[in-house]
Formats: structure tokens, C-alpha cells, sequence
């Protein structure tokens, strides 16, 4: 179904109760004023709009308000909350992936979608439902998030090379058990072993690719429920939460990377937020086996200057971390980190980019830096211009 817009660009849903049974090329006649203005008023309730936009919306005349009514009330809530986390709950509870497995991640992938959807149209109570204690939507997106990363442990460098599953492999999901069992039993196991290769190594592609979706589409659920200021609040109490978010960087889609970073930079502005980023990264480090913190991030903003959102996130995200402190010998810490992945040296060769977004916060990160080499030149100095007062001082009281 199309969801119907605002004048000002804005998707609107239904409220609870609302039937959607009105044909959407039917001009219903205006009410009187007085109902008029106690619709609109419904209307703008369910909305979740500042208050900015609240003032503009009603200053519309009367027309423009029928006609936002009317958009509103053709639009059908298709599920409840409960209806979505009972499905991705079902996906959790087999413990893996069986032998349905296609079927039933085109499924949840499909599910997703239209949660996601959910959740940025909806009426503002939809939201909170989703969110309320009774139906824990953030636990159960988190859940789900944290399986999606893990559905598929191989590499998929490996299995396009033709690297099978041995003995000796890393712990195997139920899923690539599945897998391999089904192709082993099947009609065709007596051909050549290259070919029995190809098939799980087609299939755990594919997975892999939907899990990849799952994962992107798990974010943007999170994106919608942090537009709320509950839902914001929310995450950031989560006791994994921004640990999941952080780890969906560990991905190939640079779409997914700069929307996490987005997200990643929003908390780290909010007060506390700081230390809960460089906690999710500290996690990041031990779960992805990094030598040193911030290492796969900067090894993705060097390696993968195609994509110049993500480029310009990463950029965004850096800055922030880095320049949001207070702290002086902190804020050198933190960039003596990004230093030591080769940062500056790679900012040197980006100055030729022809993205002015990207250029614009280069130059907002090099207007910032802390020069230590000149820094320290000033402490020698200051300590002894001291050194000479002080001997001035002693020679004038002889």
C-alpha cells in the first residue's frame, strides 16, 4: 500500500479504531468547523511532530486540514506490534536455521521491512506499544540484531575460494549443518566433490546475503524508534544495545556502515553518551579480535573511498568522538589513536576530493586538532620563562 503524505512531505498513519475502508479517490464533504478542528487536532496528536511544525501545520485553512484528515483515516494499521516480535521471536526460538532455511529468511527479511516501515509511519502510540513493557520491542529487535550478526559464522572470502567446512573450522551455526546434511542425502551426492563445494558454498552465499539485509534493516528500525525521544532514551539505557549497533559495522554493506555511524554519533552528542560509544568499541575490539580500538573502522575509511556517504560519516563520526571532549590530554589520547591508524597521512591525500561534504569535515577535524609537537614546544617554553622568574625574583631579594 502507498503511504499517504502531508502536505509537508510527511507519511501520516491512522489512529487506532480507524477502519481504512474509504475508497482513496472519494472526496468526502467537510465536516463543521468544530468537528474539523477536533479531527485535526486527533490528527496532529499521532503524529510525533515538533512543535515548529505543529504551528505551521495549523496555520493550513480549512481545506488543507480536511485534506490532511482524510489522508490520515484512508491509511490502515496492516499488524499490531505483537504480530511482528511474534514472528522474530519464532525465528529466534529454533536456535538457528533448519532446513527451511530459505524460505524462512526471505521471511523475516520481508518482516523487517515492513516493521521498519511500522515504525517510522505509524501513529506515535504504535511506537510506544512496540516499546511498552509489556511487548519489550527494543529487547526483541536487539535479539534479533545480535542473531542476524551471527546466523552465518563463514567467511565468505573462504567459501568463494573454495575452502570447505574441516574439523578444525570454527564453531559451525545449525544452518551450514543443515546445509551441508541436505546436500550430502540428496540425489546428486555422487557427483564430483567440486560440485557438492558449489552448492553450499551458493547457499551460505545467499544466506549471507540475507542475513546482510536483516542486519541493515534491523538499523533502520533502530534509526526509526531513536526519532523518538522515549525510544532514544530507550536505547541508550539498553545494556546492549549500542554494543549491537556498533558490531553491525563488522558488514559489507558501506550503507549499513554509514548508517550505524549516524546513529553512533547521535548518542555519542547526548550526555553520557561518550563514554558508551568508546565502551561499544572497547567490545568491538575483543568480540572482532582487533589489535587496537577504532582498527576496522579506519581500515573501511581508507580501503573504501567509493562510497562517499560512508566516507563522510566515518569523517562525521571521527570528529565527534575525538573534538566532543572536554578534556584536553583526553582529546590528545583519542587522536593519537586515529593517528596511529594512519589518519592524518590519509587526510593529507583526500584534500584533492572532489566531495565538498567530505572536504567540509576534514577541514572541521584539522581546525580542531591539538598540534602536540607545538604544544609541547609552549610547555618548554612556559616552564622556563618560570624557571628565569624565579631566578629573578632571588637575585632582586639579595
Amino acid at each position: 500500500m502507498e503511504v499517504p503524505q502531508t502536505k509537508e512531505g510527511k507519511a501520516v498513519s491512522a489512529p487506532p479504531g480507524s477502519t481504512g475502508s474509504q475508497n482513496p479517490s472519494a472526496k468526502l464533504s467537510m465536516p463543521p468547523e468544530e468537528e474539523l478542528e477536533q479531527r485535526f487536532s486527533a490528527v496532529l496528536n499521532t503524529m510525533n511532530l515538533p512543535p515548529d511544525k505543529v504551528k505551521i501545520l495549523s496555520q493550513y485553512d480549512n481545506e488543507k486540514k480536511w485534506d490532511l484528515i482524510c489522508d490520515q483515516e484512508r491509511f490502515q494499521v496492516k499488524n499490531p506490534p505483537s504480530a511482528y516480535l511474534e514472528r522474530l521471536k519464532s525465528y529466534l526460538d529454533h536456535g538457528g536455521v533448519s532446513r527451511k532455511f530459505k524460505r524462512r529468511v526471505q521471511e523475516s527479511t520481508q518482516i523487517l521491512r515492513e516493521l521498519e516501515i511500522s515504525l517510522r509511519t505509524n501513529y506515535i502510540g504504535w511506537a510506544q506499544e512496540f516499546l511498552n513493557e509489556e511487548n519489550q520491542g527494543l529487547d526483541v529487535l536487539v535479539d534479533y540484531l545480535s542473531f542476524a550478526h551471527s546466523a552465518v559464522t563463514y567467511d565468505v572470502d573462504n567459501l568463494d575460494n573454495g575452502v570447505l567446512p574441516t574439523d578444525n573450522s570454527k564453531t559451525v551455526d545449525k544452518s551450514v549443518e543443515d546445509l551441508s546434511r541436505s546436500a550430502s542425502n540428496s540425489p546428486t551426492h555422487s557427483a564430483s566433490k567440486a560440485s557438492k563445494g558449489f552448492t553450499v558454498r551458493k547457499a551460505l552465499r545467499n544466506s549471507r546475503v540475507v542475513q546482510t539485509d536483516d542486519v541493515h534493516l534491523c538499523i533502520m528500525c533502530l534509526r526509526a524508534i531513536m526519532n523518538y525521544q522515549s525510544g532514544f532514551n530507550l536505547v541508550m539505557k539498553h545494556p546492549c544495545c549500542v554494543n549491537e549497533i556498533t558490531l553491525s559495522l563488522n558488514n559489507r554493506n558501506s550503507r549499513t556502515k554509514a548508517l550505524v555511524l549516524e546513529l553512533l554519533a547521535a548518542v555519542c552528542l547526548v550526555r553520557g553518551g561518550h563514554d558508551i560509544i568508546l565502551s561499544a568499541f572497547d567490545n568491538f575490539k575483543e568480540v572482532c579480535g582487533e589489535k587496537s580500538r577504532f582498527e576496522k573502522l579506519m581500515g573501511y575509511f581508507c580501503h573504501e573511498d567509493s562510497n562517499i556517504d560512508f566516507m563522510v560519516a566515518c569523517m562525521q563520526f571521527i570528529n565527534i568522538v575525538v573534538h566532543s571532549v572536554e578534556n584536553m590530554n583526553f582529546r590528545v589520547h583519542l587522536q593519537y589513536e586515529f593517528t596511529r591508524h594512519g589518519l592524518d597521512e590519509y587526510l593529507e591525500k583526500l584534500k584533492f576530493t572532489e566531495s565538498d561534504r567530505l572536504l567540509v569535515q576534514i577541514q572541521a577535524y584539522l581546525d580542531n586538532v591539538f598540534d602536540v609537537g607545538a604544544l609541547l614546544e609552549d610547555a618548554d617554553t612556559k616552564n622556563a620563562l618560570l624557571e628565569h622568574m624565579e631566578e629573578l625574583q632571588e637575585h632582586n631579594t639579595q
